[in-house]
């Protein structure tokens, strides 16, 4: 009897350190993604809208959309202005925070604070959102979002 609670235990535990395991390389391959710089003149004066993802390293939809992230950087790199606001910790936020105010989305960034798993299309021109997609999966639904973005900017969509 003391041999089977032995092996059983054992098994429990193996599962347990195997599946934090698997927890933690999960999150560290989920990194915020890196997107370029807007240039002092777009912040300016935008001409382009802002598409924004809100992320998380903790955060499991941003794991779970992040090649839709890839296919909109892929799609949309130099039509709009990406924006990436991390916050997986203080420090992230923090910087974020200071990025969102260099961009003047101080106000969007207070109504946001936190909402991992999200990304949010807002006019250049107003900085007032037009969308905001939750842990779809689908690029056709960032797709549809950031082409109206683009044709109320007058802007080509393809």
């Amino acid at each position: 009897m003391r041999t089977v609670i032995k092996k059983t235990l054992i098994v429990l535990v193996s599962l347990g350190v195997g599946l934090l395991g698997i927890g933690y390389a999960l999150y560290l391959g989920n990194r915020a993604p890196t997107v370029g710089p807007i240039p002092a003149a777009e912040i300016a004066a935008p001409t382009r809208p802002y598409v924004v993802k809100l992320h998380a390293q903790w955060c499991s939809v941003c794991l779970v959309t992040k090649d839709v992230w890839a296919q909109i950087e892929q799609a949309y790199a130099g039509r709009v202005n990406l924006v990436v606001l991390d916050f997986t910790n203080q420090a992230n936020t923090d910087a974020s925070r200071s990025e969102a105010k260099r961009l003047g989305l101080a106000s969007f960034f207070d109504e946001y604070e936190g909402a991992a798993g999200t990304v949010v299309v807002l006019s250049g021109a107003t900085r007032q959102v037009t969308a905001s997609i939750q842990g779809s999966r689908d690029f056709a639904d960032y797709r549809a979002a950031i082409d109206a973005a683009l044709t109320a900017a007058k802007l080509p969509t393809h």
